[in-house]
């Protein structure tokens, strides 16, 4: 079986790589931004008792990067915690990622804080603010890979991170971002 291994997303510029997702069910506080890049963990080895069935090591189908440009602090404090959210997930063929499903509701309680975002095309502050950059880079890296995209809606107003056409609005409970591992299995 092929299994799609989605890895933190790296945005270029003063964030590189977020750490590795927690094996728990609530995500772990995310570091303050820094301008130093965090170093990457390395995925655990999967021991013979977790899995007895040796699976094959991943293989890097594609890659996709955005360029940080609004640095502010909490905003980049969303885009750490989403990406945590989605590292190291496995998604086996014929299977559907949803970004909404795995990254779940942004609220304060999860820990996402106020920071920019588009509404209506007029930047605004909600909670949440520059999770589109990591739903979009992801998008990239799936249309790369050649994975079949489901759901994908445009921002009403050009992103500074992305072309028009290559970005990807979400809006948990409205806007949505899916794709299928549409590889072979």
């Amino acid at each position: 079986m092929k299994y799609i291994f989605i890895v933190t997303i790296c945005i270029l510029t003063c964030v590189a790589c977020a750490p590795a997702k927690p094996q728990k069910e609530s995500p772990s506080p995310v570091p303050e931004a820094t301008s130093e890049t965090p170093a990457r963990e390395e995925l655990p080895q999967q021991t013979e008792e977790a899995d007895p069935v040796e699976e094959p090591a991943p293989v890097l189908l594609a890659q996709a990067e955005t360029k940080l440009l609004n640095r502010e602090n909490d905003r980049v404090h969303n885009i750490l915690l989403a990406a945590q959210e989605i590292d190291g997930y496995r998604l086996a063929p014929g299977e559907v990622f949803s970004f909404n499903r795995v990254v779940g509701e942004r609220t304060t309680e999860k820990g996402y804080r106020e920071a920019p975002v588009l509404i209506a095309g007029e930047e605004e502050q909600d909670c949440g603010g520059g999770v589109c950059q990591v739903s979009t880079t992801l998008y990239q890296a799936a249309e790369a890979a050649g994975l079949s995209v489901i759901e994908r809606n445009n921002h009403q107003k050009e992103v500074g991170y992305a072309p028009r056409g290559s970005d990807a609005a979400v809006n948990y409970g409205t806007l949505d971002m899916r794709f299928e591992n549409s590889t072979e299995s």
